[in-house]
């Protein structure tokens, strides 16, 4: 019987998977949801972010999201919101969702974040501002704000 497939076809694809996680590292254009939400431009299409915006977009959204509450989401990503709003004090919650935060943000499967430098806190009774000042590849800068809730 005659082989529909080249001699060697296994490793030709072994290759070519191989290659998808290659380019795994550095800043990626995105679609535009500075405003929470996908915004268009007057073609109505969408709006790109680059590739800096695209990594603040989501550190914000990394830090407002409960780990392990969204099953599309991978188990590093977000952070334990819960456990640090158990605690009643405050300077235990905030060493805890200073853990959480670095541990979230140095995650980050693209490999942009280099150091999480500051982290500052703004409570009101069920939620807190938070306000992490974020070193990427390349010595960019963000300045990350995020508001964590009590579920």
């Amino acid at each position: 019987m005659a082989n529909l497939f080249p001699v060697g076809y296994e490793d030709l694809i072994t290759e070519a998977d191989d290659s998808l996680f290659l380019n795994h590292v550095g800043y990626k254009k995105s679609v535009d949801f500075s405003d929470g939400d996908l915004t268009r431009n007057g073609l109505n299409s969408l709006n790109t972010a680059t590739g800096v915006l695209a990594w603040e977009h989501w550190c914000q959204n990394c830090l407002a999201t409960e780990r392990y509450a969204c099953p599309v989401y991978s188990t590093d990503f977000g952070i334990e919101i819960e456990e640090a709003f158990h605690t009643n004090d405050k300077k235990k919650s905030e060493s805890i969702l200073t853990r959480e935060i670095r541990e979230a943000l140095m995650a980050d499967p693209y490999k942009r974040t280099k150091s999480v430098e500051s982290i500052t806190f703004k409570w009101s009774p069920d939620s807190v501002d938070v306000d992490v000042h974020v070193i990427g590849i390349d010595e960019a800068t963000i300045d990350v704000n995020a508001t964590i809730r009590r579920r």
